[in-house]
């Protein structure tokens, strides 16, 4: 798995089990490092799979969820969204996976598309990529 698809999927996955923002959940996962790990990880297992990644990160951090219900359950369509908008961050500013991400999970953009009620998952990419843009002038 290309290294974006592998932080984006991972982070927006977890969000999921954990009905956690992504937003969040990508700062707690710099702070705690699991960044670099899921990279070196996936270079010597690329055949793995979200679960194992998900177990991986579970045996160094534990994540409580912030709800009852869960309000995170577009996670599949914030993957292709946001690998698609972390790629264009990556190509324009000439970054590496993990500053793209950032960018991303950074900015309040990020914030919104977390939220399913928000209905932004549904966007495209440009327009996603646009308001990060947009955020950073």
């Amino acid at each position: 798995m290309e290294q974006k698809t592998l932080l984006v999927s991972s982070v927006e996955y977890y969000s999921y089990l954990k009905n956690i923002p992504a937003n969040k959940v990508f700062l707690s996962f710099r702070q705690a490092s699991i960044l670099t790990m899921l990279l070196e990880s996936n270079a010597s297992f690329p055949e793995m799979d979200l679960d194992f990644y998900a177990g991986m990160i579970d045996g160094v951090i534990s994540m409580e969820s912030d709800a009852e219900e869960n309000d995170y359950a577009h996670y599949k369509e914030r993957i292709s969204l946001v690998s698609e908008v972390v790629k264009m961050l990556a190509q324009k500013h000439q970054l590496d996976a993990i500053e793209a991400c950032g960018i991303y999970y950074e900015s309040h953009t990020a914030e919104t598309v977390s939220e399913d009620k928000t209905g932004y998952y549904q966007k495209m990419a440009a327009e996603i990529y646009a308001l990060v843009e947009a955020e950073k002038k």
